[in-house]
């Protein structure tokens, strides 16, 4: 050590560390404080790589040293630039960021890890970020330059059309595909969303209506062959929903509910979406995960399957228009594609399954989760529908959607299981952003957790009062918050005290395109399932097992939940 440290004082390289250490702050405060990095990962690792070997090789030519010195050297002078990067960032975050005002755990001024730990601790991010705004209060700062906001006031404007407000970093995850759903420039994706929105459109709707019917009637085909035994419900609404959508995308079913097994696409899209999840708030991994062979298999496999899938749909058009023919129109008609523009064709396809079945099978699940809870509520219910089937022996997806205390209970449910539990990530404007004495500073990232908002917090309480805030109620935008009441949709509305703050499908420019579809879905499969069966929970099944083991995968991800289904004309019989 000795005769290093001597060698590094013969070369002058003490004063260069000092350098190197300085030029470290500056690389901080006049370049990556700045704008966003996270696509940049590989590049900035292969320059600084670049930049290590030629300064160790001129070391070694220009001073004569032996090769085991000069990369020593050239780790140490790299070493300090990289302790001056940090240095700078560490003092930023803690003593002069922007949003040190706002309250939070002093683990997220310091790094997205803080977040990210939280994220992965169980998936349970839902109720971790709840946790901290009964401690913080209605603005919690989650990360160096996150917020998390339960105020409806800024709700309302940070997704309103005029905000000004941008989709996040987290939308560059799924690079190089750019589906609808990731596209950050609002005049792009208001001309891409003019494509998808023929699509979803009423005419559309009702030429998909028949296939929803035809894999409904599998979906009751097997829960029929269990008739009184315990049947996973929650894997056979996935079957169900993934095979609608396969449908709708390539133009084939996945054939999950007559093979009775998930297909391979189904796993790798959920691997996909987990991991997703992990580094949602470390964008800049994801480039280098998929960089490097044998970490990237499942990627790149996934990758190559849904190329060929979006090929054969293309070559083979199904007899009758489905969600992808409007979008490879819109494809065809561009007059010299690019790579990039199959690549996103790809993306979209992946988007219409994925987004389209992760929803609604979750939605149903919980929904029938909760009709098991509440006989009385399912037995009115069930109530309606017979009447309805008594006006209409064949009812379409018009007579499904007038039926009031049905939607009341998909909007209670939706209520207590948000599809986004965490809500939507968004940036504010470069300016920053005023709504009424709260100021959000510029492009700082923002998110609205809906589970949160729609349960209720705890009232806000100075710092030192947290451990009573975190067991008191504060039920100012729903009374009972926790329960699970359709009539407040319905004939007690005086149990919702600010109705603007449930959006489940969001609204503004970037509202869910799918809605109409969804809920096309859950009407047409909770009505013919409660028509022909009563639903109770399995003797095996805790109560509140499975809302504990309910996941925040992004969307909500929920656990096997065994259900007994028993034809009610066997009841009626007995």
């Amino acid at each position: 050590m000795e005769t290093f440290t001597s060698l590094m004082s013969s070369l002058g390289i003490s004063s260069v560390t000092h350098l190197s250490f300085a030029l470290g702050i500056v690389a901080h405060v006049f370049f990556f404080r700045k704008g966003e990095w996270d696509l940049y990962t590989t590049h900035l690792i292969l320059c600084f790589l670049s930049a290590q070997i030629a300064c160790g090789a001129y070391i070694f030519v220009r001073n004569g040293v032996t090769a085991t010195h000069a990369w020593m050297l050239t780790n140490t002078i790299s070493f300090h630039f990289l302790f001056g990067v940090f240095a700078s960032m560490m003092t930023y975050r803690t003593a002069f960021h922007r949003l040190n005002r706002f309250p939070g755990p002093m683990a997220a001024r310091f790094s997205n890890i803080y977040l990210t730990w939280l994220s992965t601790k169980g998936f349970r991010r839902h109720e971790e970020i709840m946790r901290l705004h009964k401690e913080y209060g209605d603005i919690v700062r989650t990360g160096p330059s996150e917020l998390s906001i339960v105020d409806p006031l800024l709700f309302r404007s940070i997704h309103s059309q005029s905000s000004g407000f941008t989709k996040g970093p987290w939308y560059n995850l799924m690079r190089p595909a750019v589906s609808l759903h990731m596209i950050r420039d609002h005049n792009e994706h208001g001309h891409r969303r003019k494509i998808w929105d023929k699509g979803f459109s009423s005419k559309a709707l009702r030429e998909y209506e028949p296939r929803v019917a035809y894999y409904t009637q599998q979906l009751l085909k097997q829960i029929a062959s269990r008739e009184g035994q315990p049947v996973n419900i929650s894997t056979l609404f996935n079957f169900f929903s993934f095979d609608v959508m396969g449908d709708l995308a390539f133009g084939q079913s996945f054939d999950m509910l007559t093979d009775g097994t998930a297909h391979e696409y189904m796993k790798s899209a959920r691997d996909d979406m987990l991991t997703a999840t992990a580094f949602s708030h470390l964008v800049w991994i994801l480039p280098l995960l998929k960089s490097i062979p044998g970490l990237n298999h499942r990627h790149v496999q996934l990758q190559k399957w849904l190329a060929t899938q979006v090929d054969q749909r293309r070559k083979n058009p199904p007899p009758s228009p489905d969600i992808f023919s409007w979008i490879l129109d819109g494809y065809e008609c561009i007059s010299r594609p690019t790579q990039q523009d199959g690549i996103n064709l790809q993306g979209d396809a992946h988007l219409i399954v994925v987004a389209g079945s992760d929803l609604t099978a979750a939605s149903l699940t919980c929904l029938f989760y909760q009709l098991a809870l509440h006989p009385e509520i399912m037995a009115e219910l069930q109530n309606e529908i017979d009447q309805m089937y008594a006006k209409h022996a064949h009812p379409d997806h018009q007579d499904f959607s007038k039926l009031r205390y049905l939607n009341a209970c998909i909007d209670e449910s939706l209520r207590l299981y948000p599809p986004v539990p965490s809500g939507l990530q968004r940036m504010s404007p470069p300016q920053g952003y005023q709504a009424g004495d709260v100021h959000i500073p510029g492009s700082t990232v923002v998110q609205v957790p809906s589970y949160t908002m729609h349960r209720g917090i705890a009232k806000s309480f100075p710092r030192q009062f947290a451990l009573f805030s975190c067991v008191s109620s504060d039920p100012r935008f729903f009374v009972q918050p926790d329960e699970f009441i359709p009539e407040r949709w319905t004939t007690r509305p005086e149990l919702v005290r600010d109705s603007s703050v449930f959006a489940p499908f969001s609204f503004g420019p970037y509202s869910c395109v799918g809605k109409q579809l969804g809920l096309m879905e859950l009407r047409a499969v909770t009505c013919q399932i409660l028509k022909q069966f009563n639903v109770g929970a399995s003797e095996n099944n805790e109560p509140n097992q499975f809302h504990a083991d309910v996941r925040d995968g992004l969307t909500l991800i929920t656990p096997d939940l065994n259900l007994v289904f028993v034809q009610r004309d066997h009841i009626d019989r007995c």
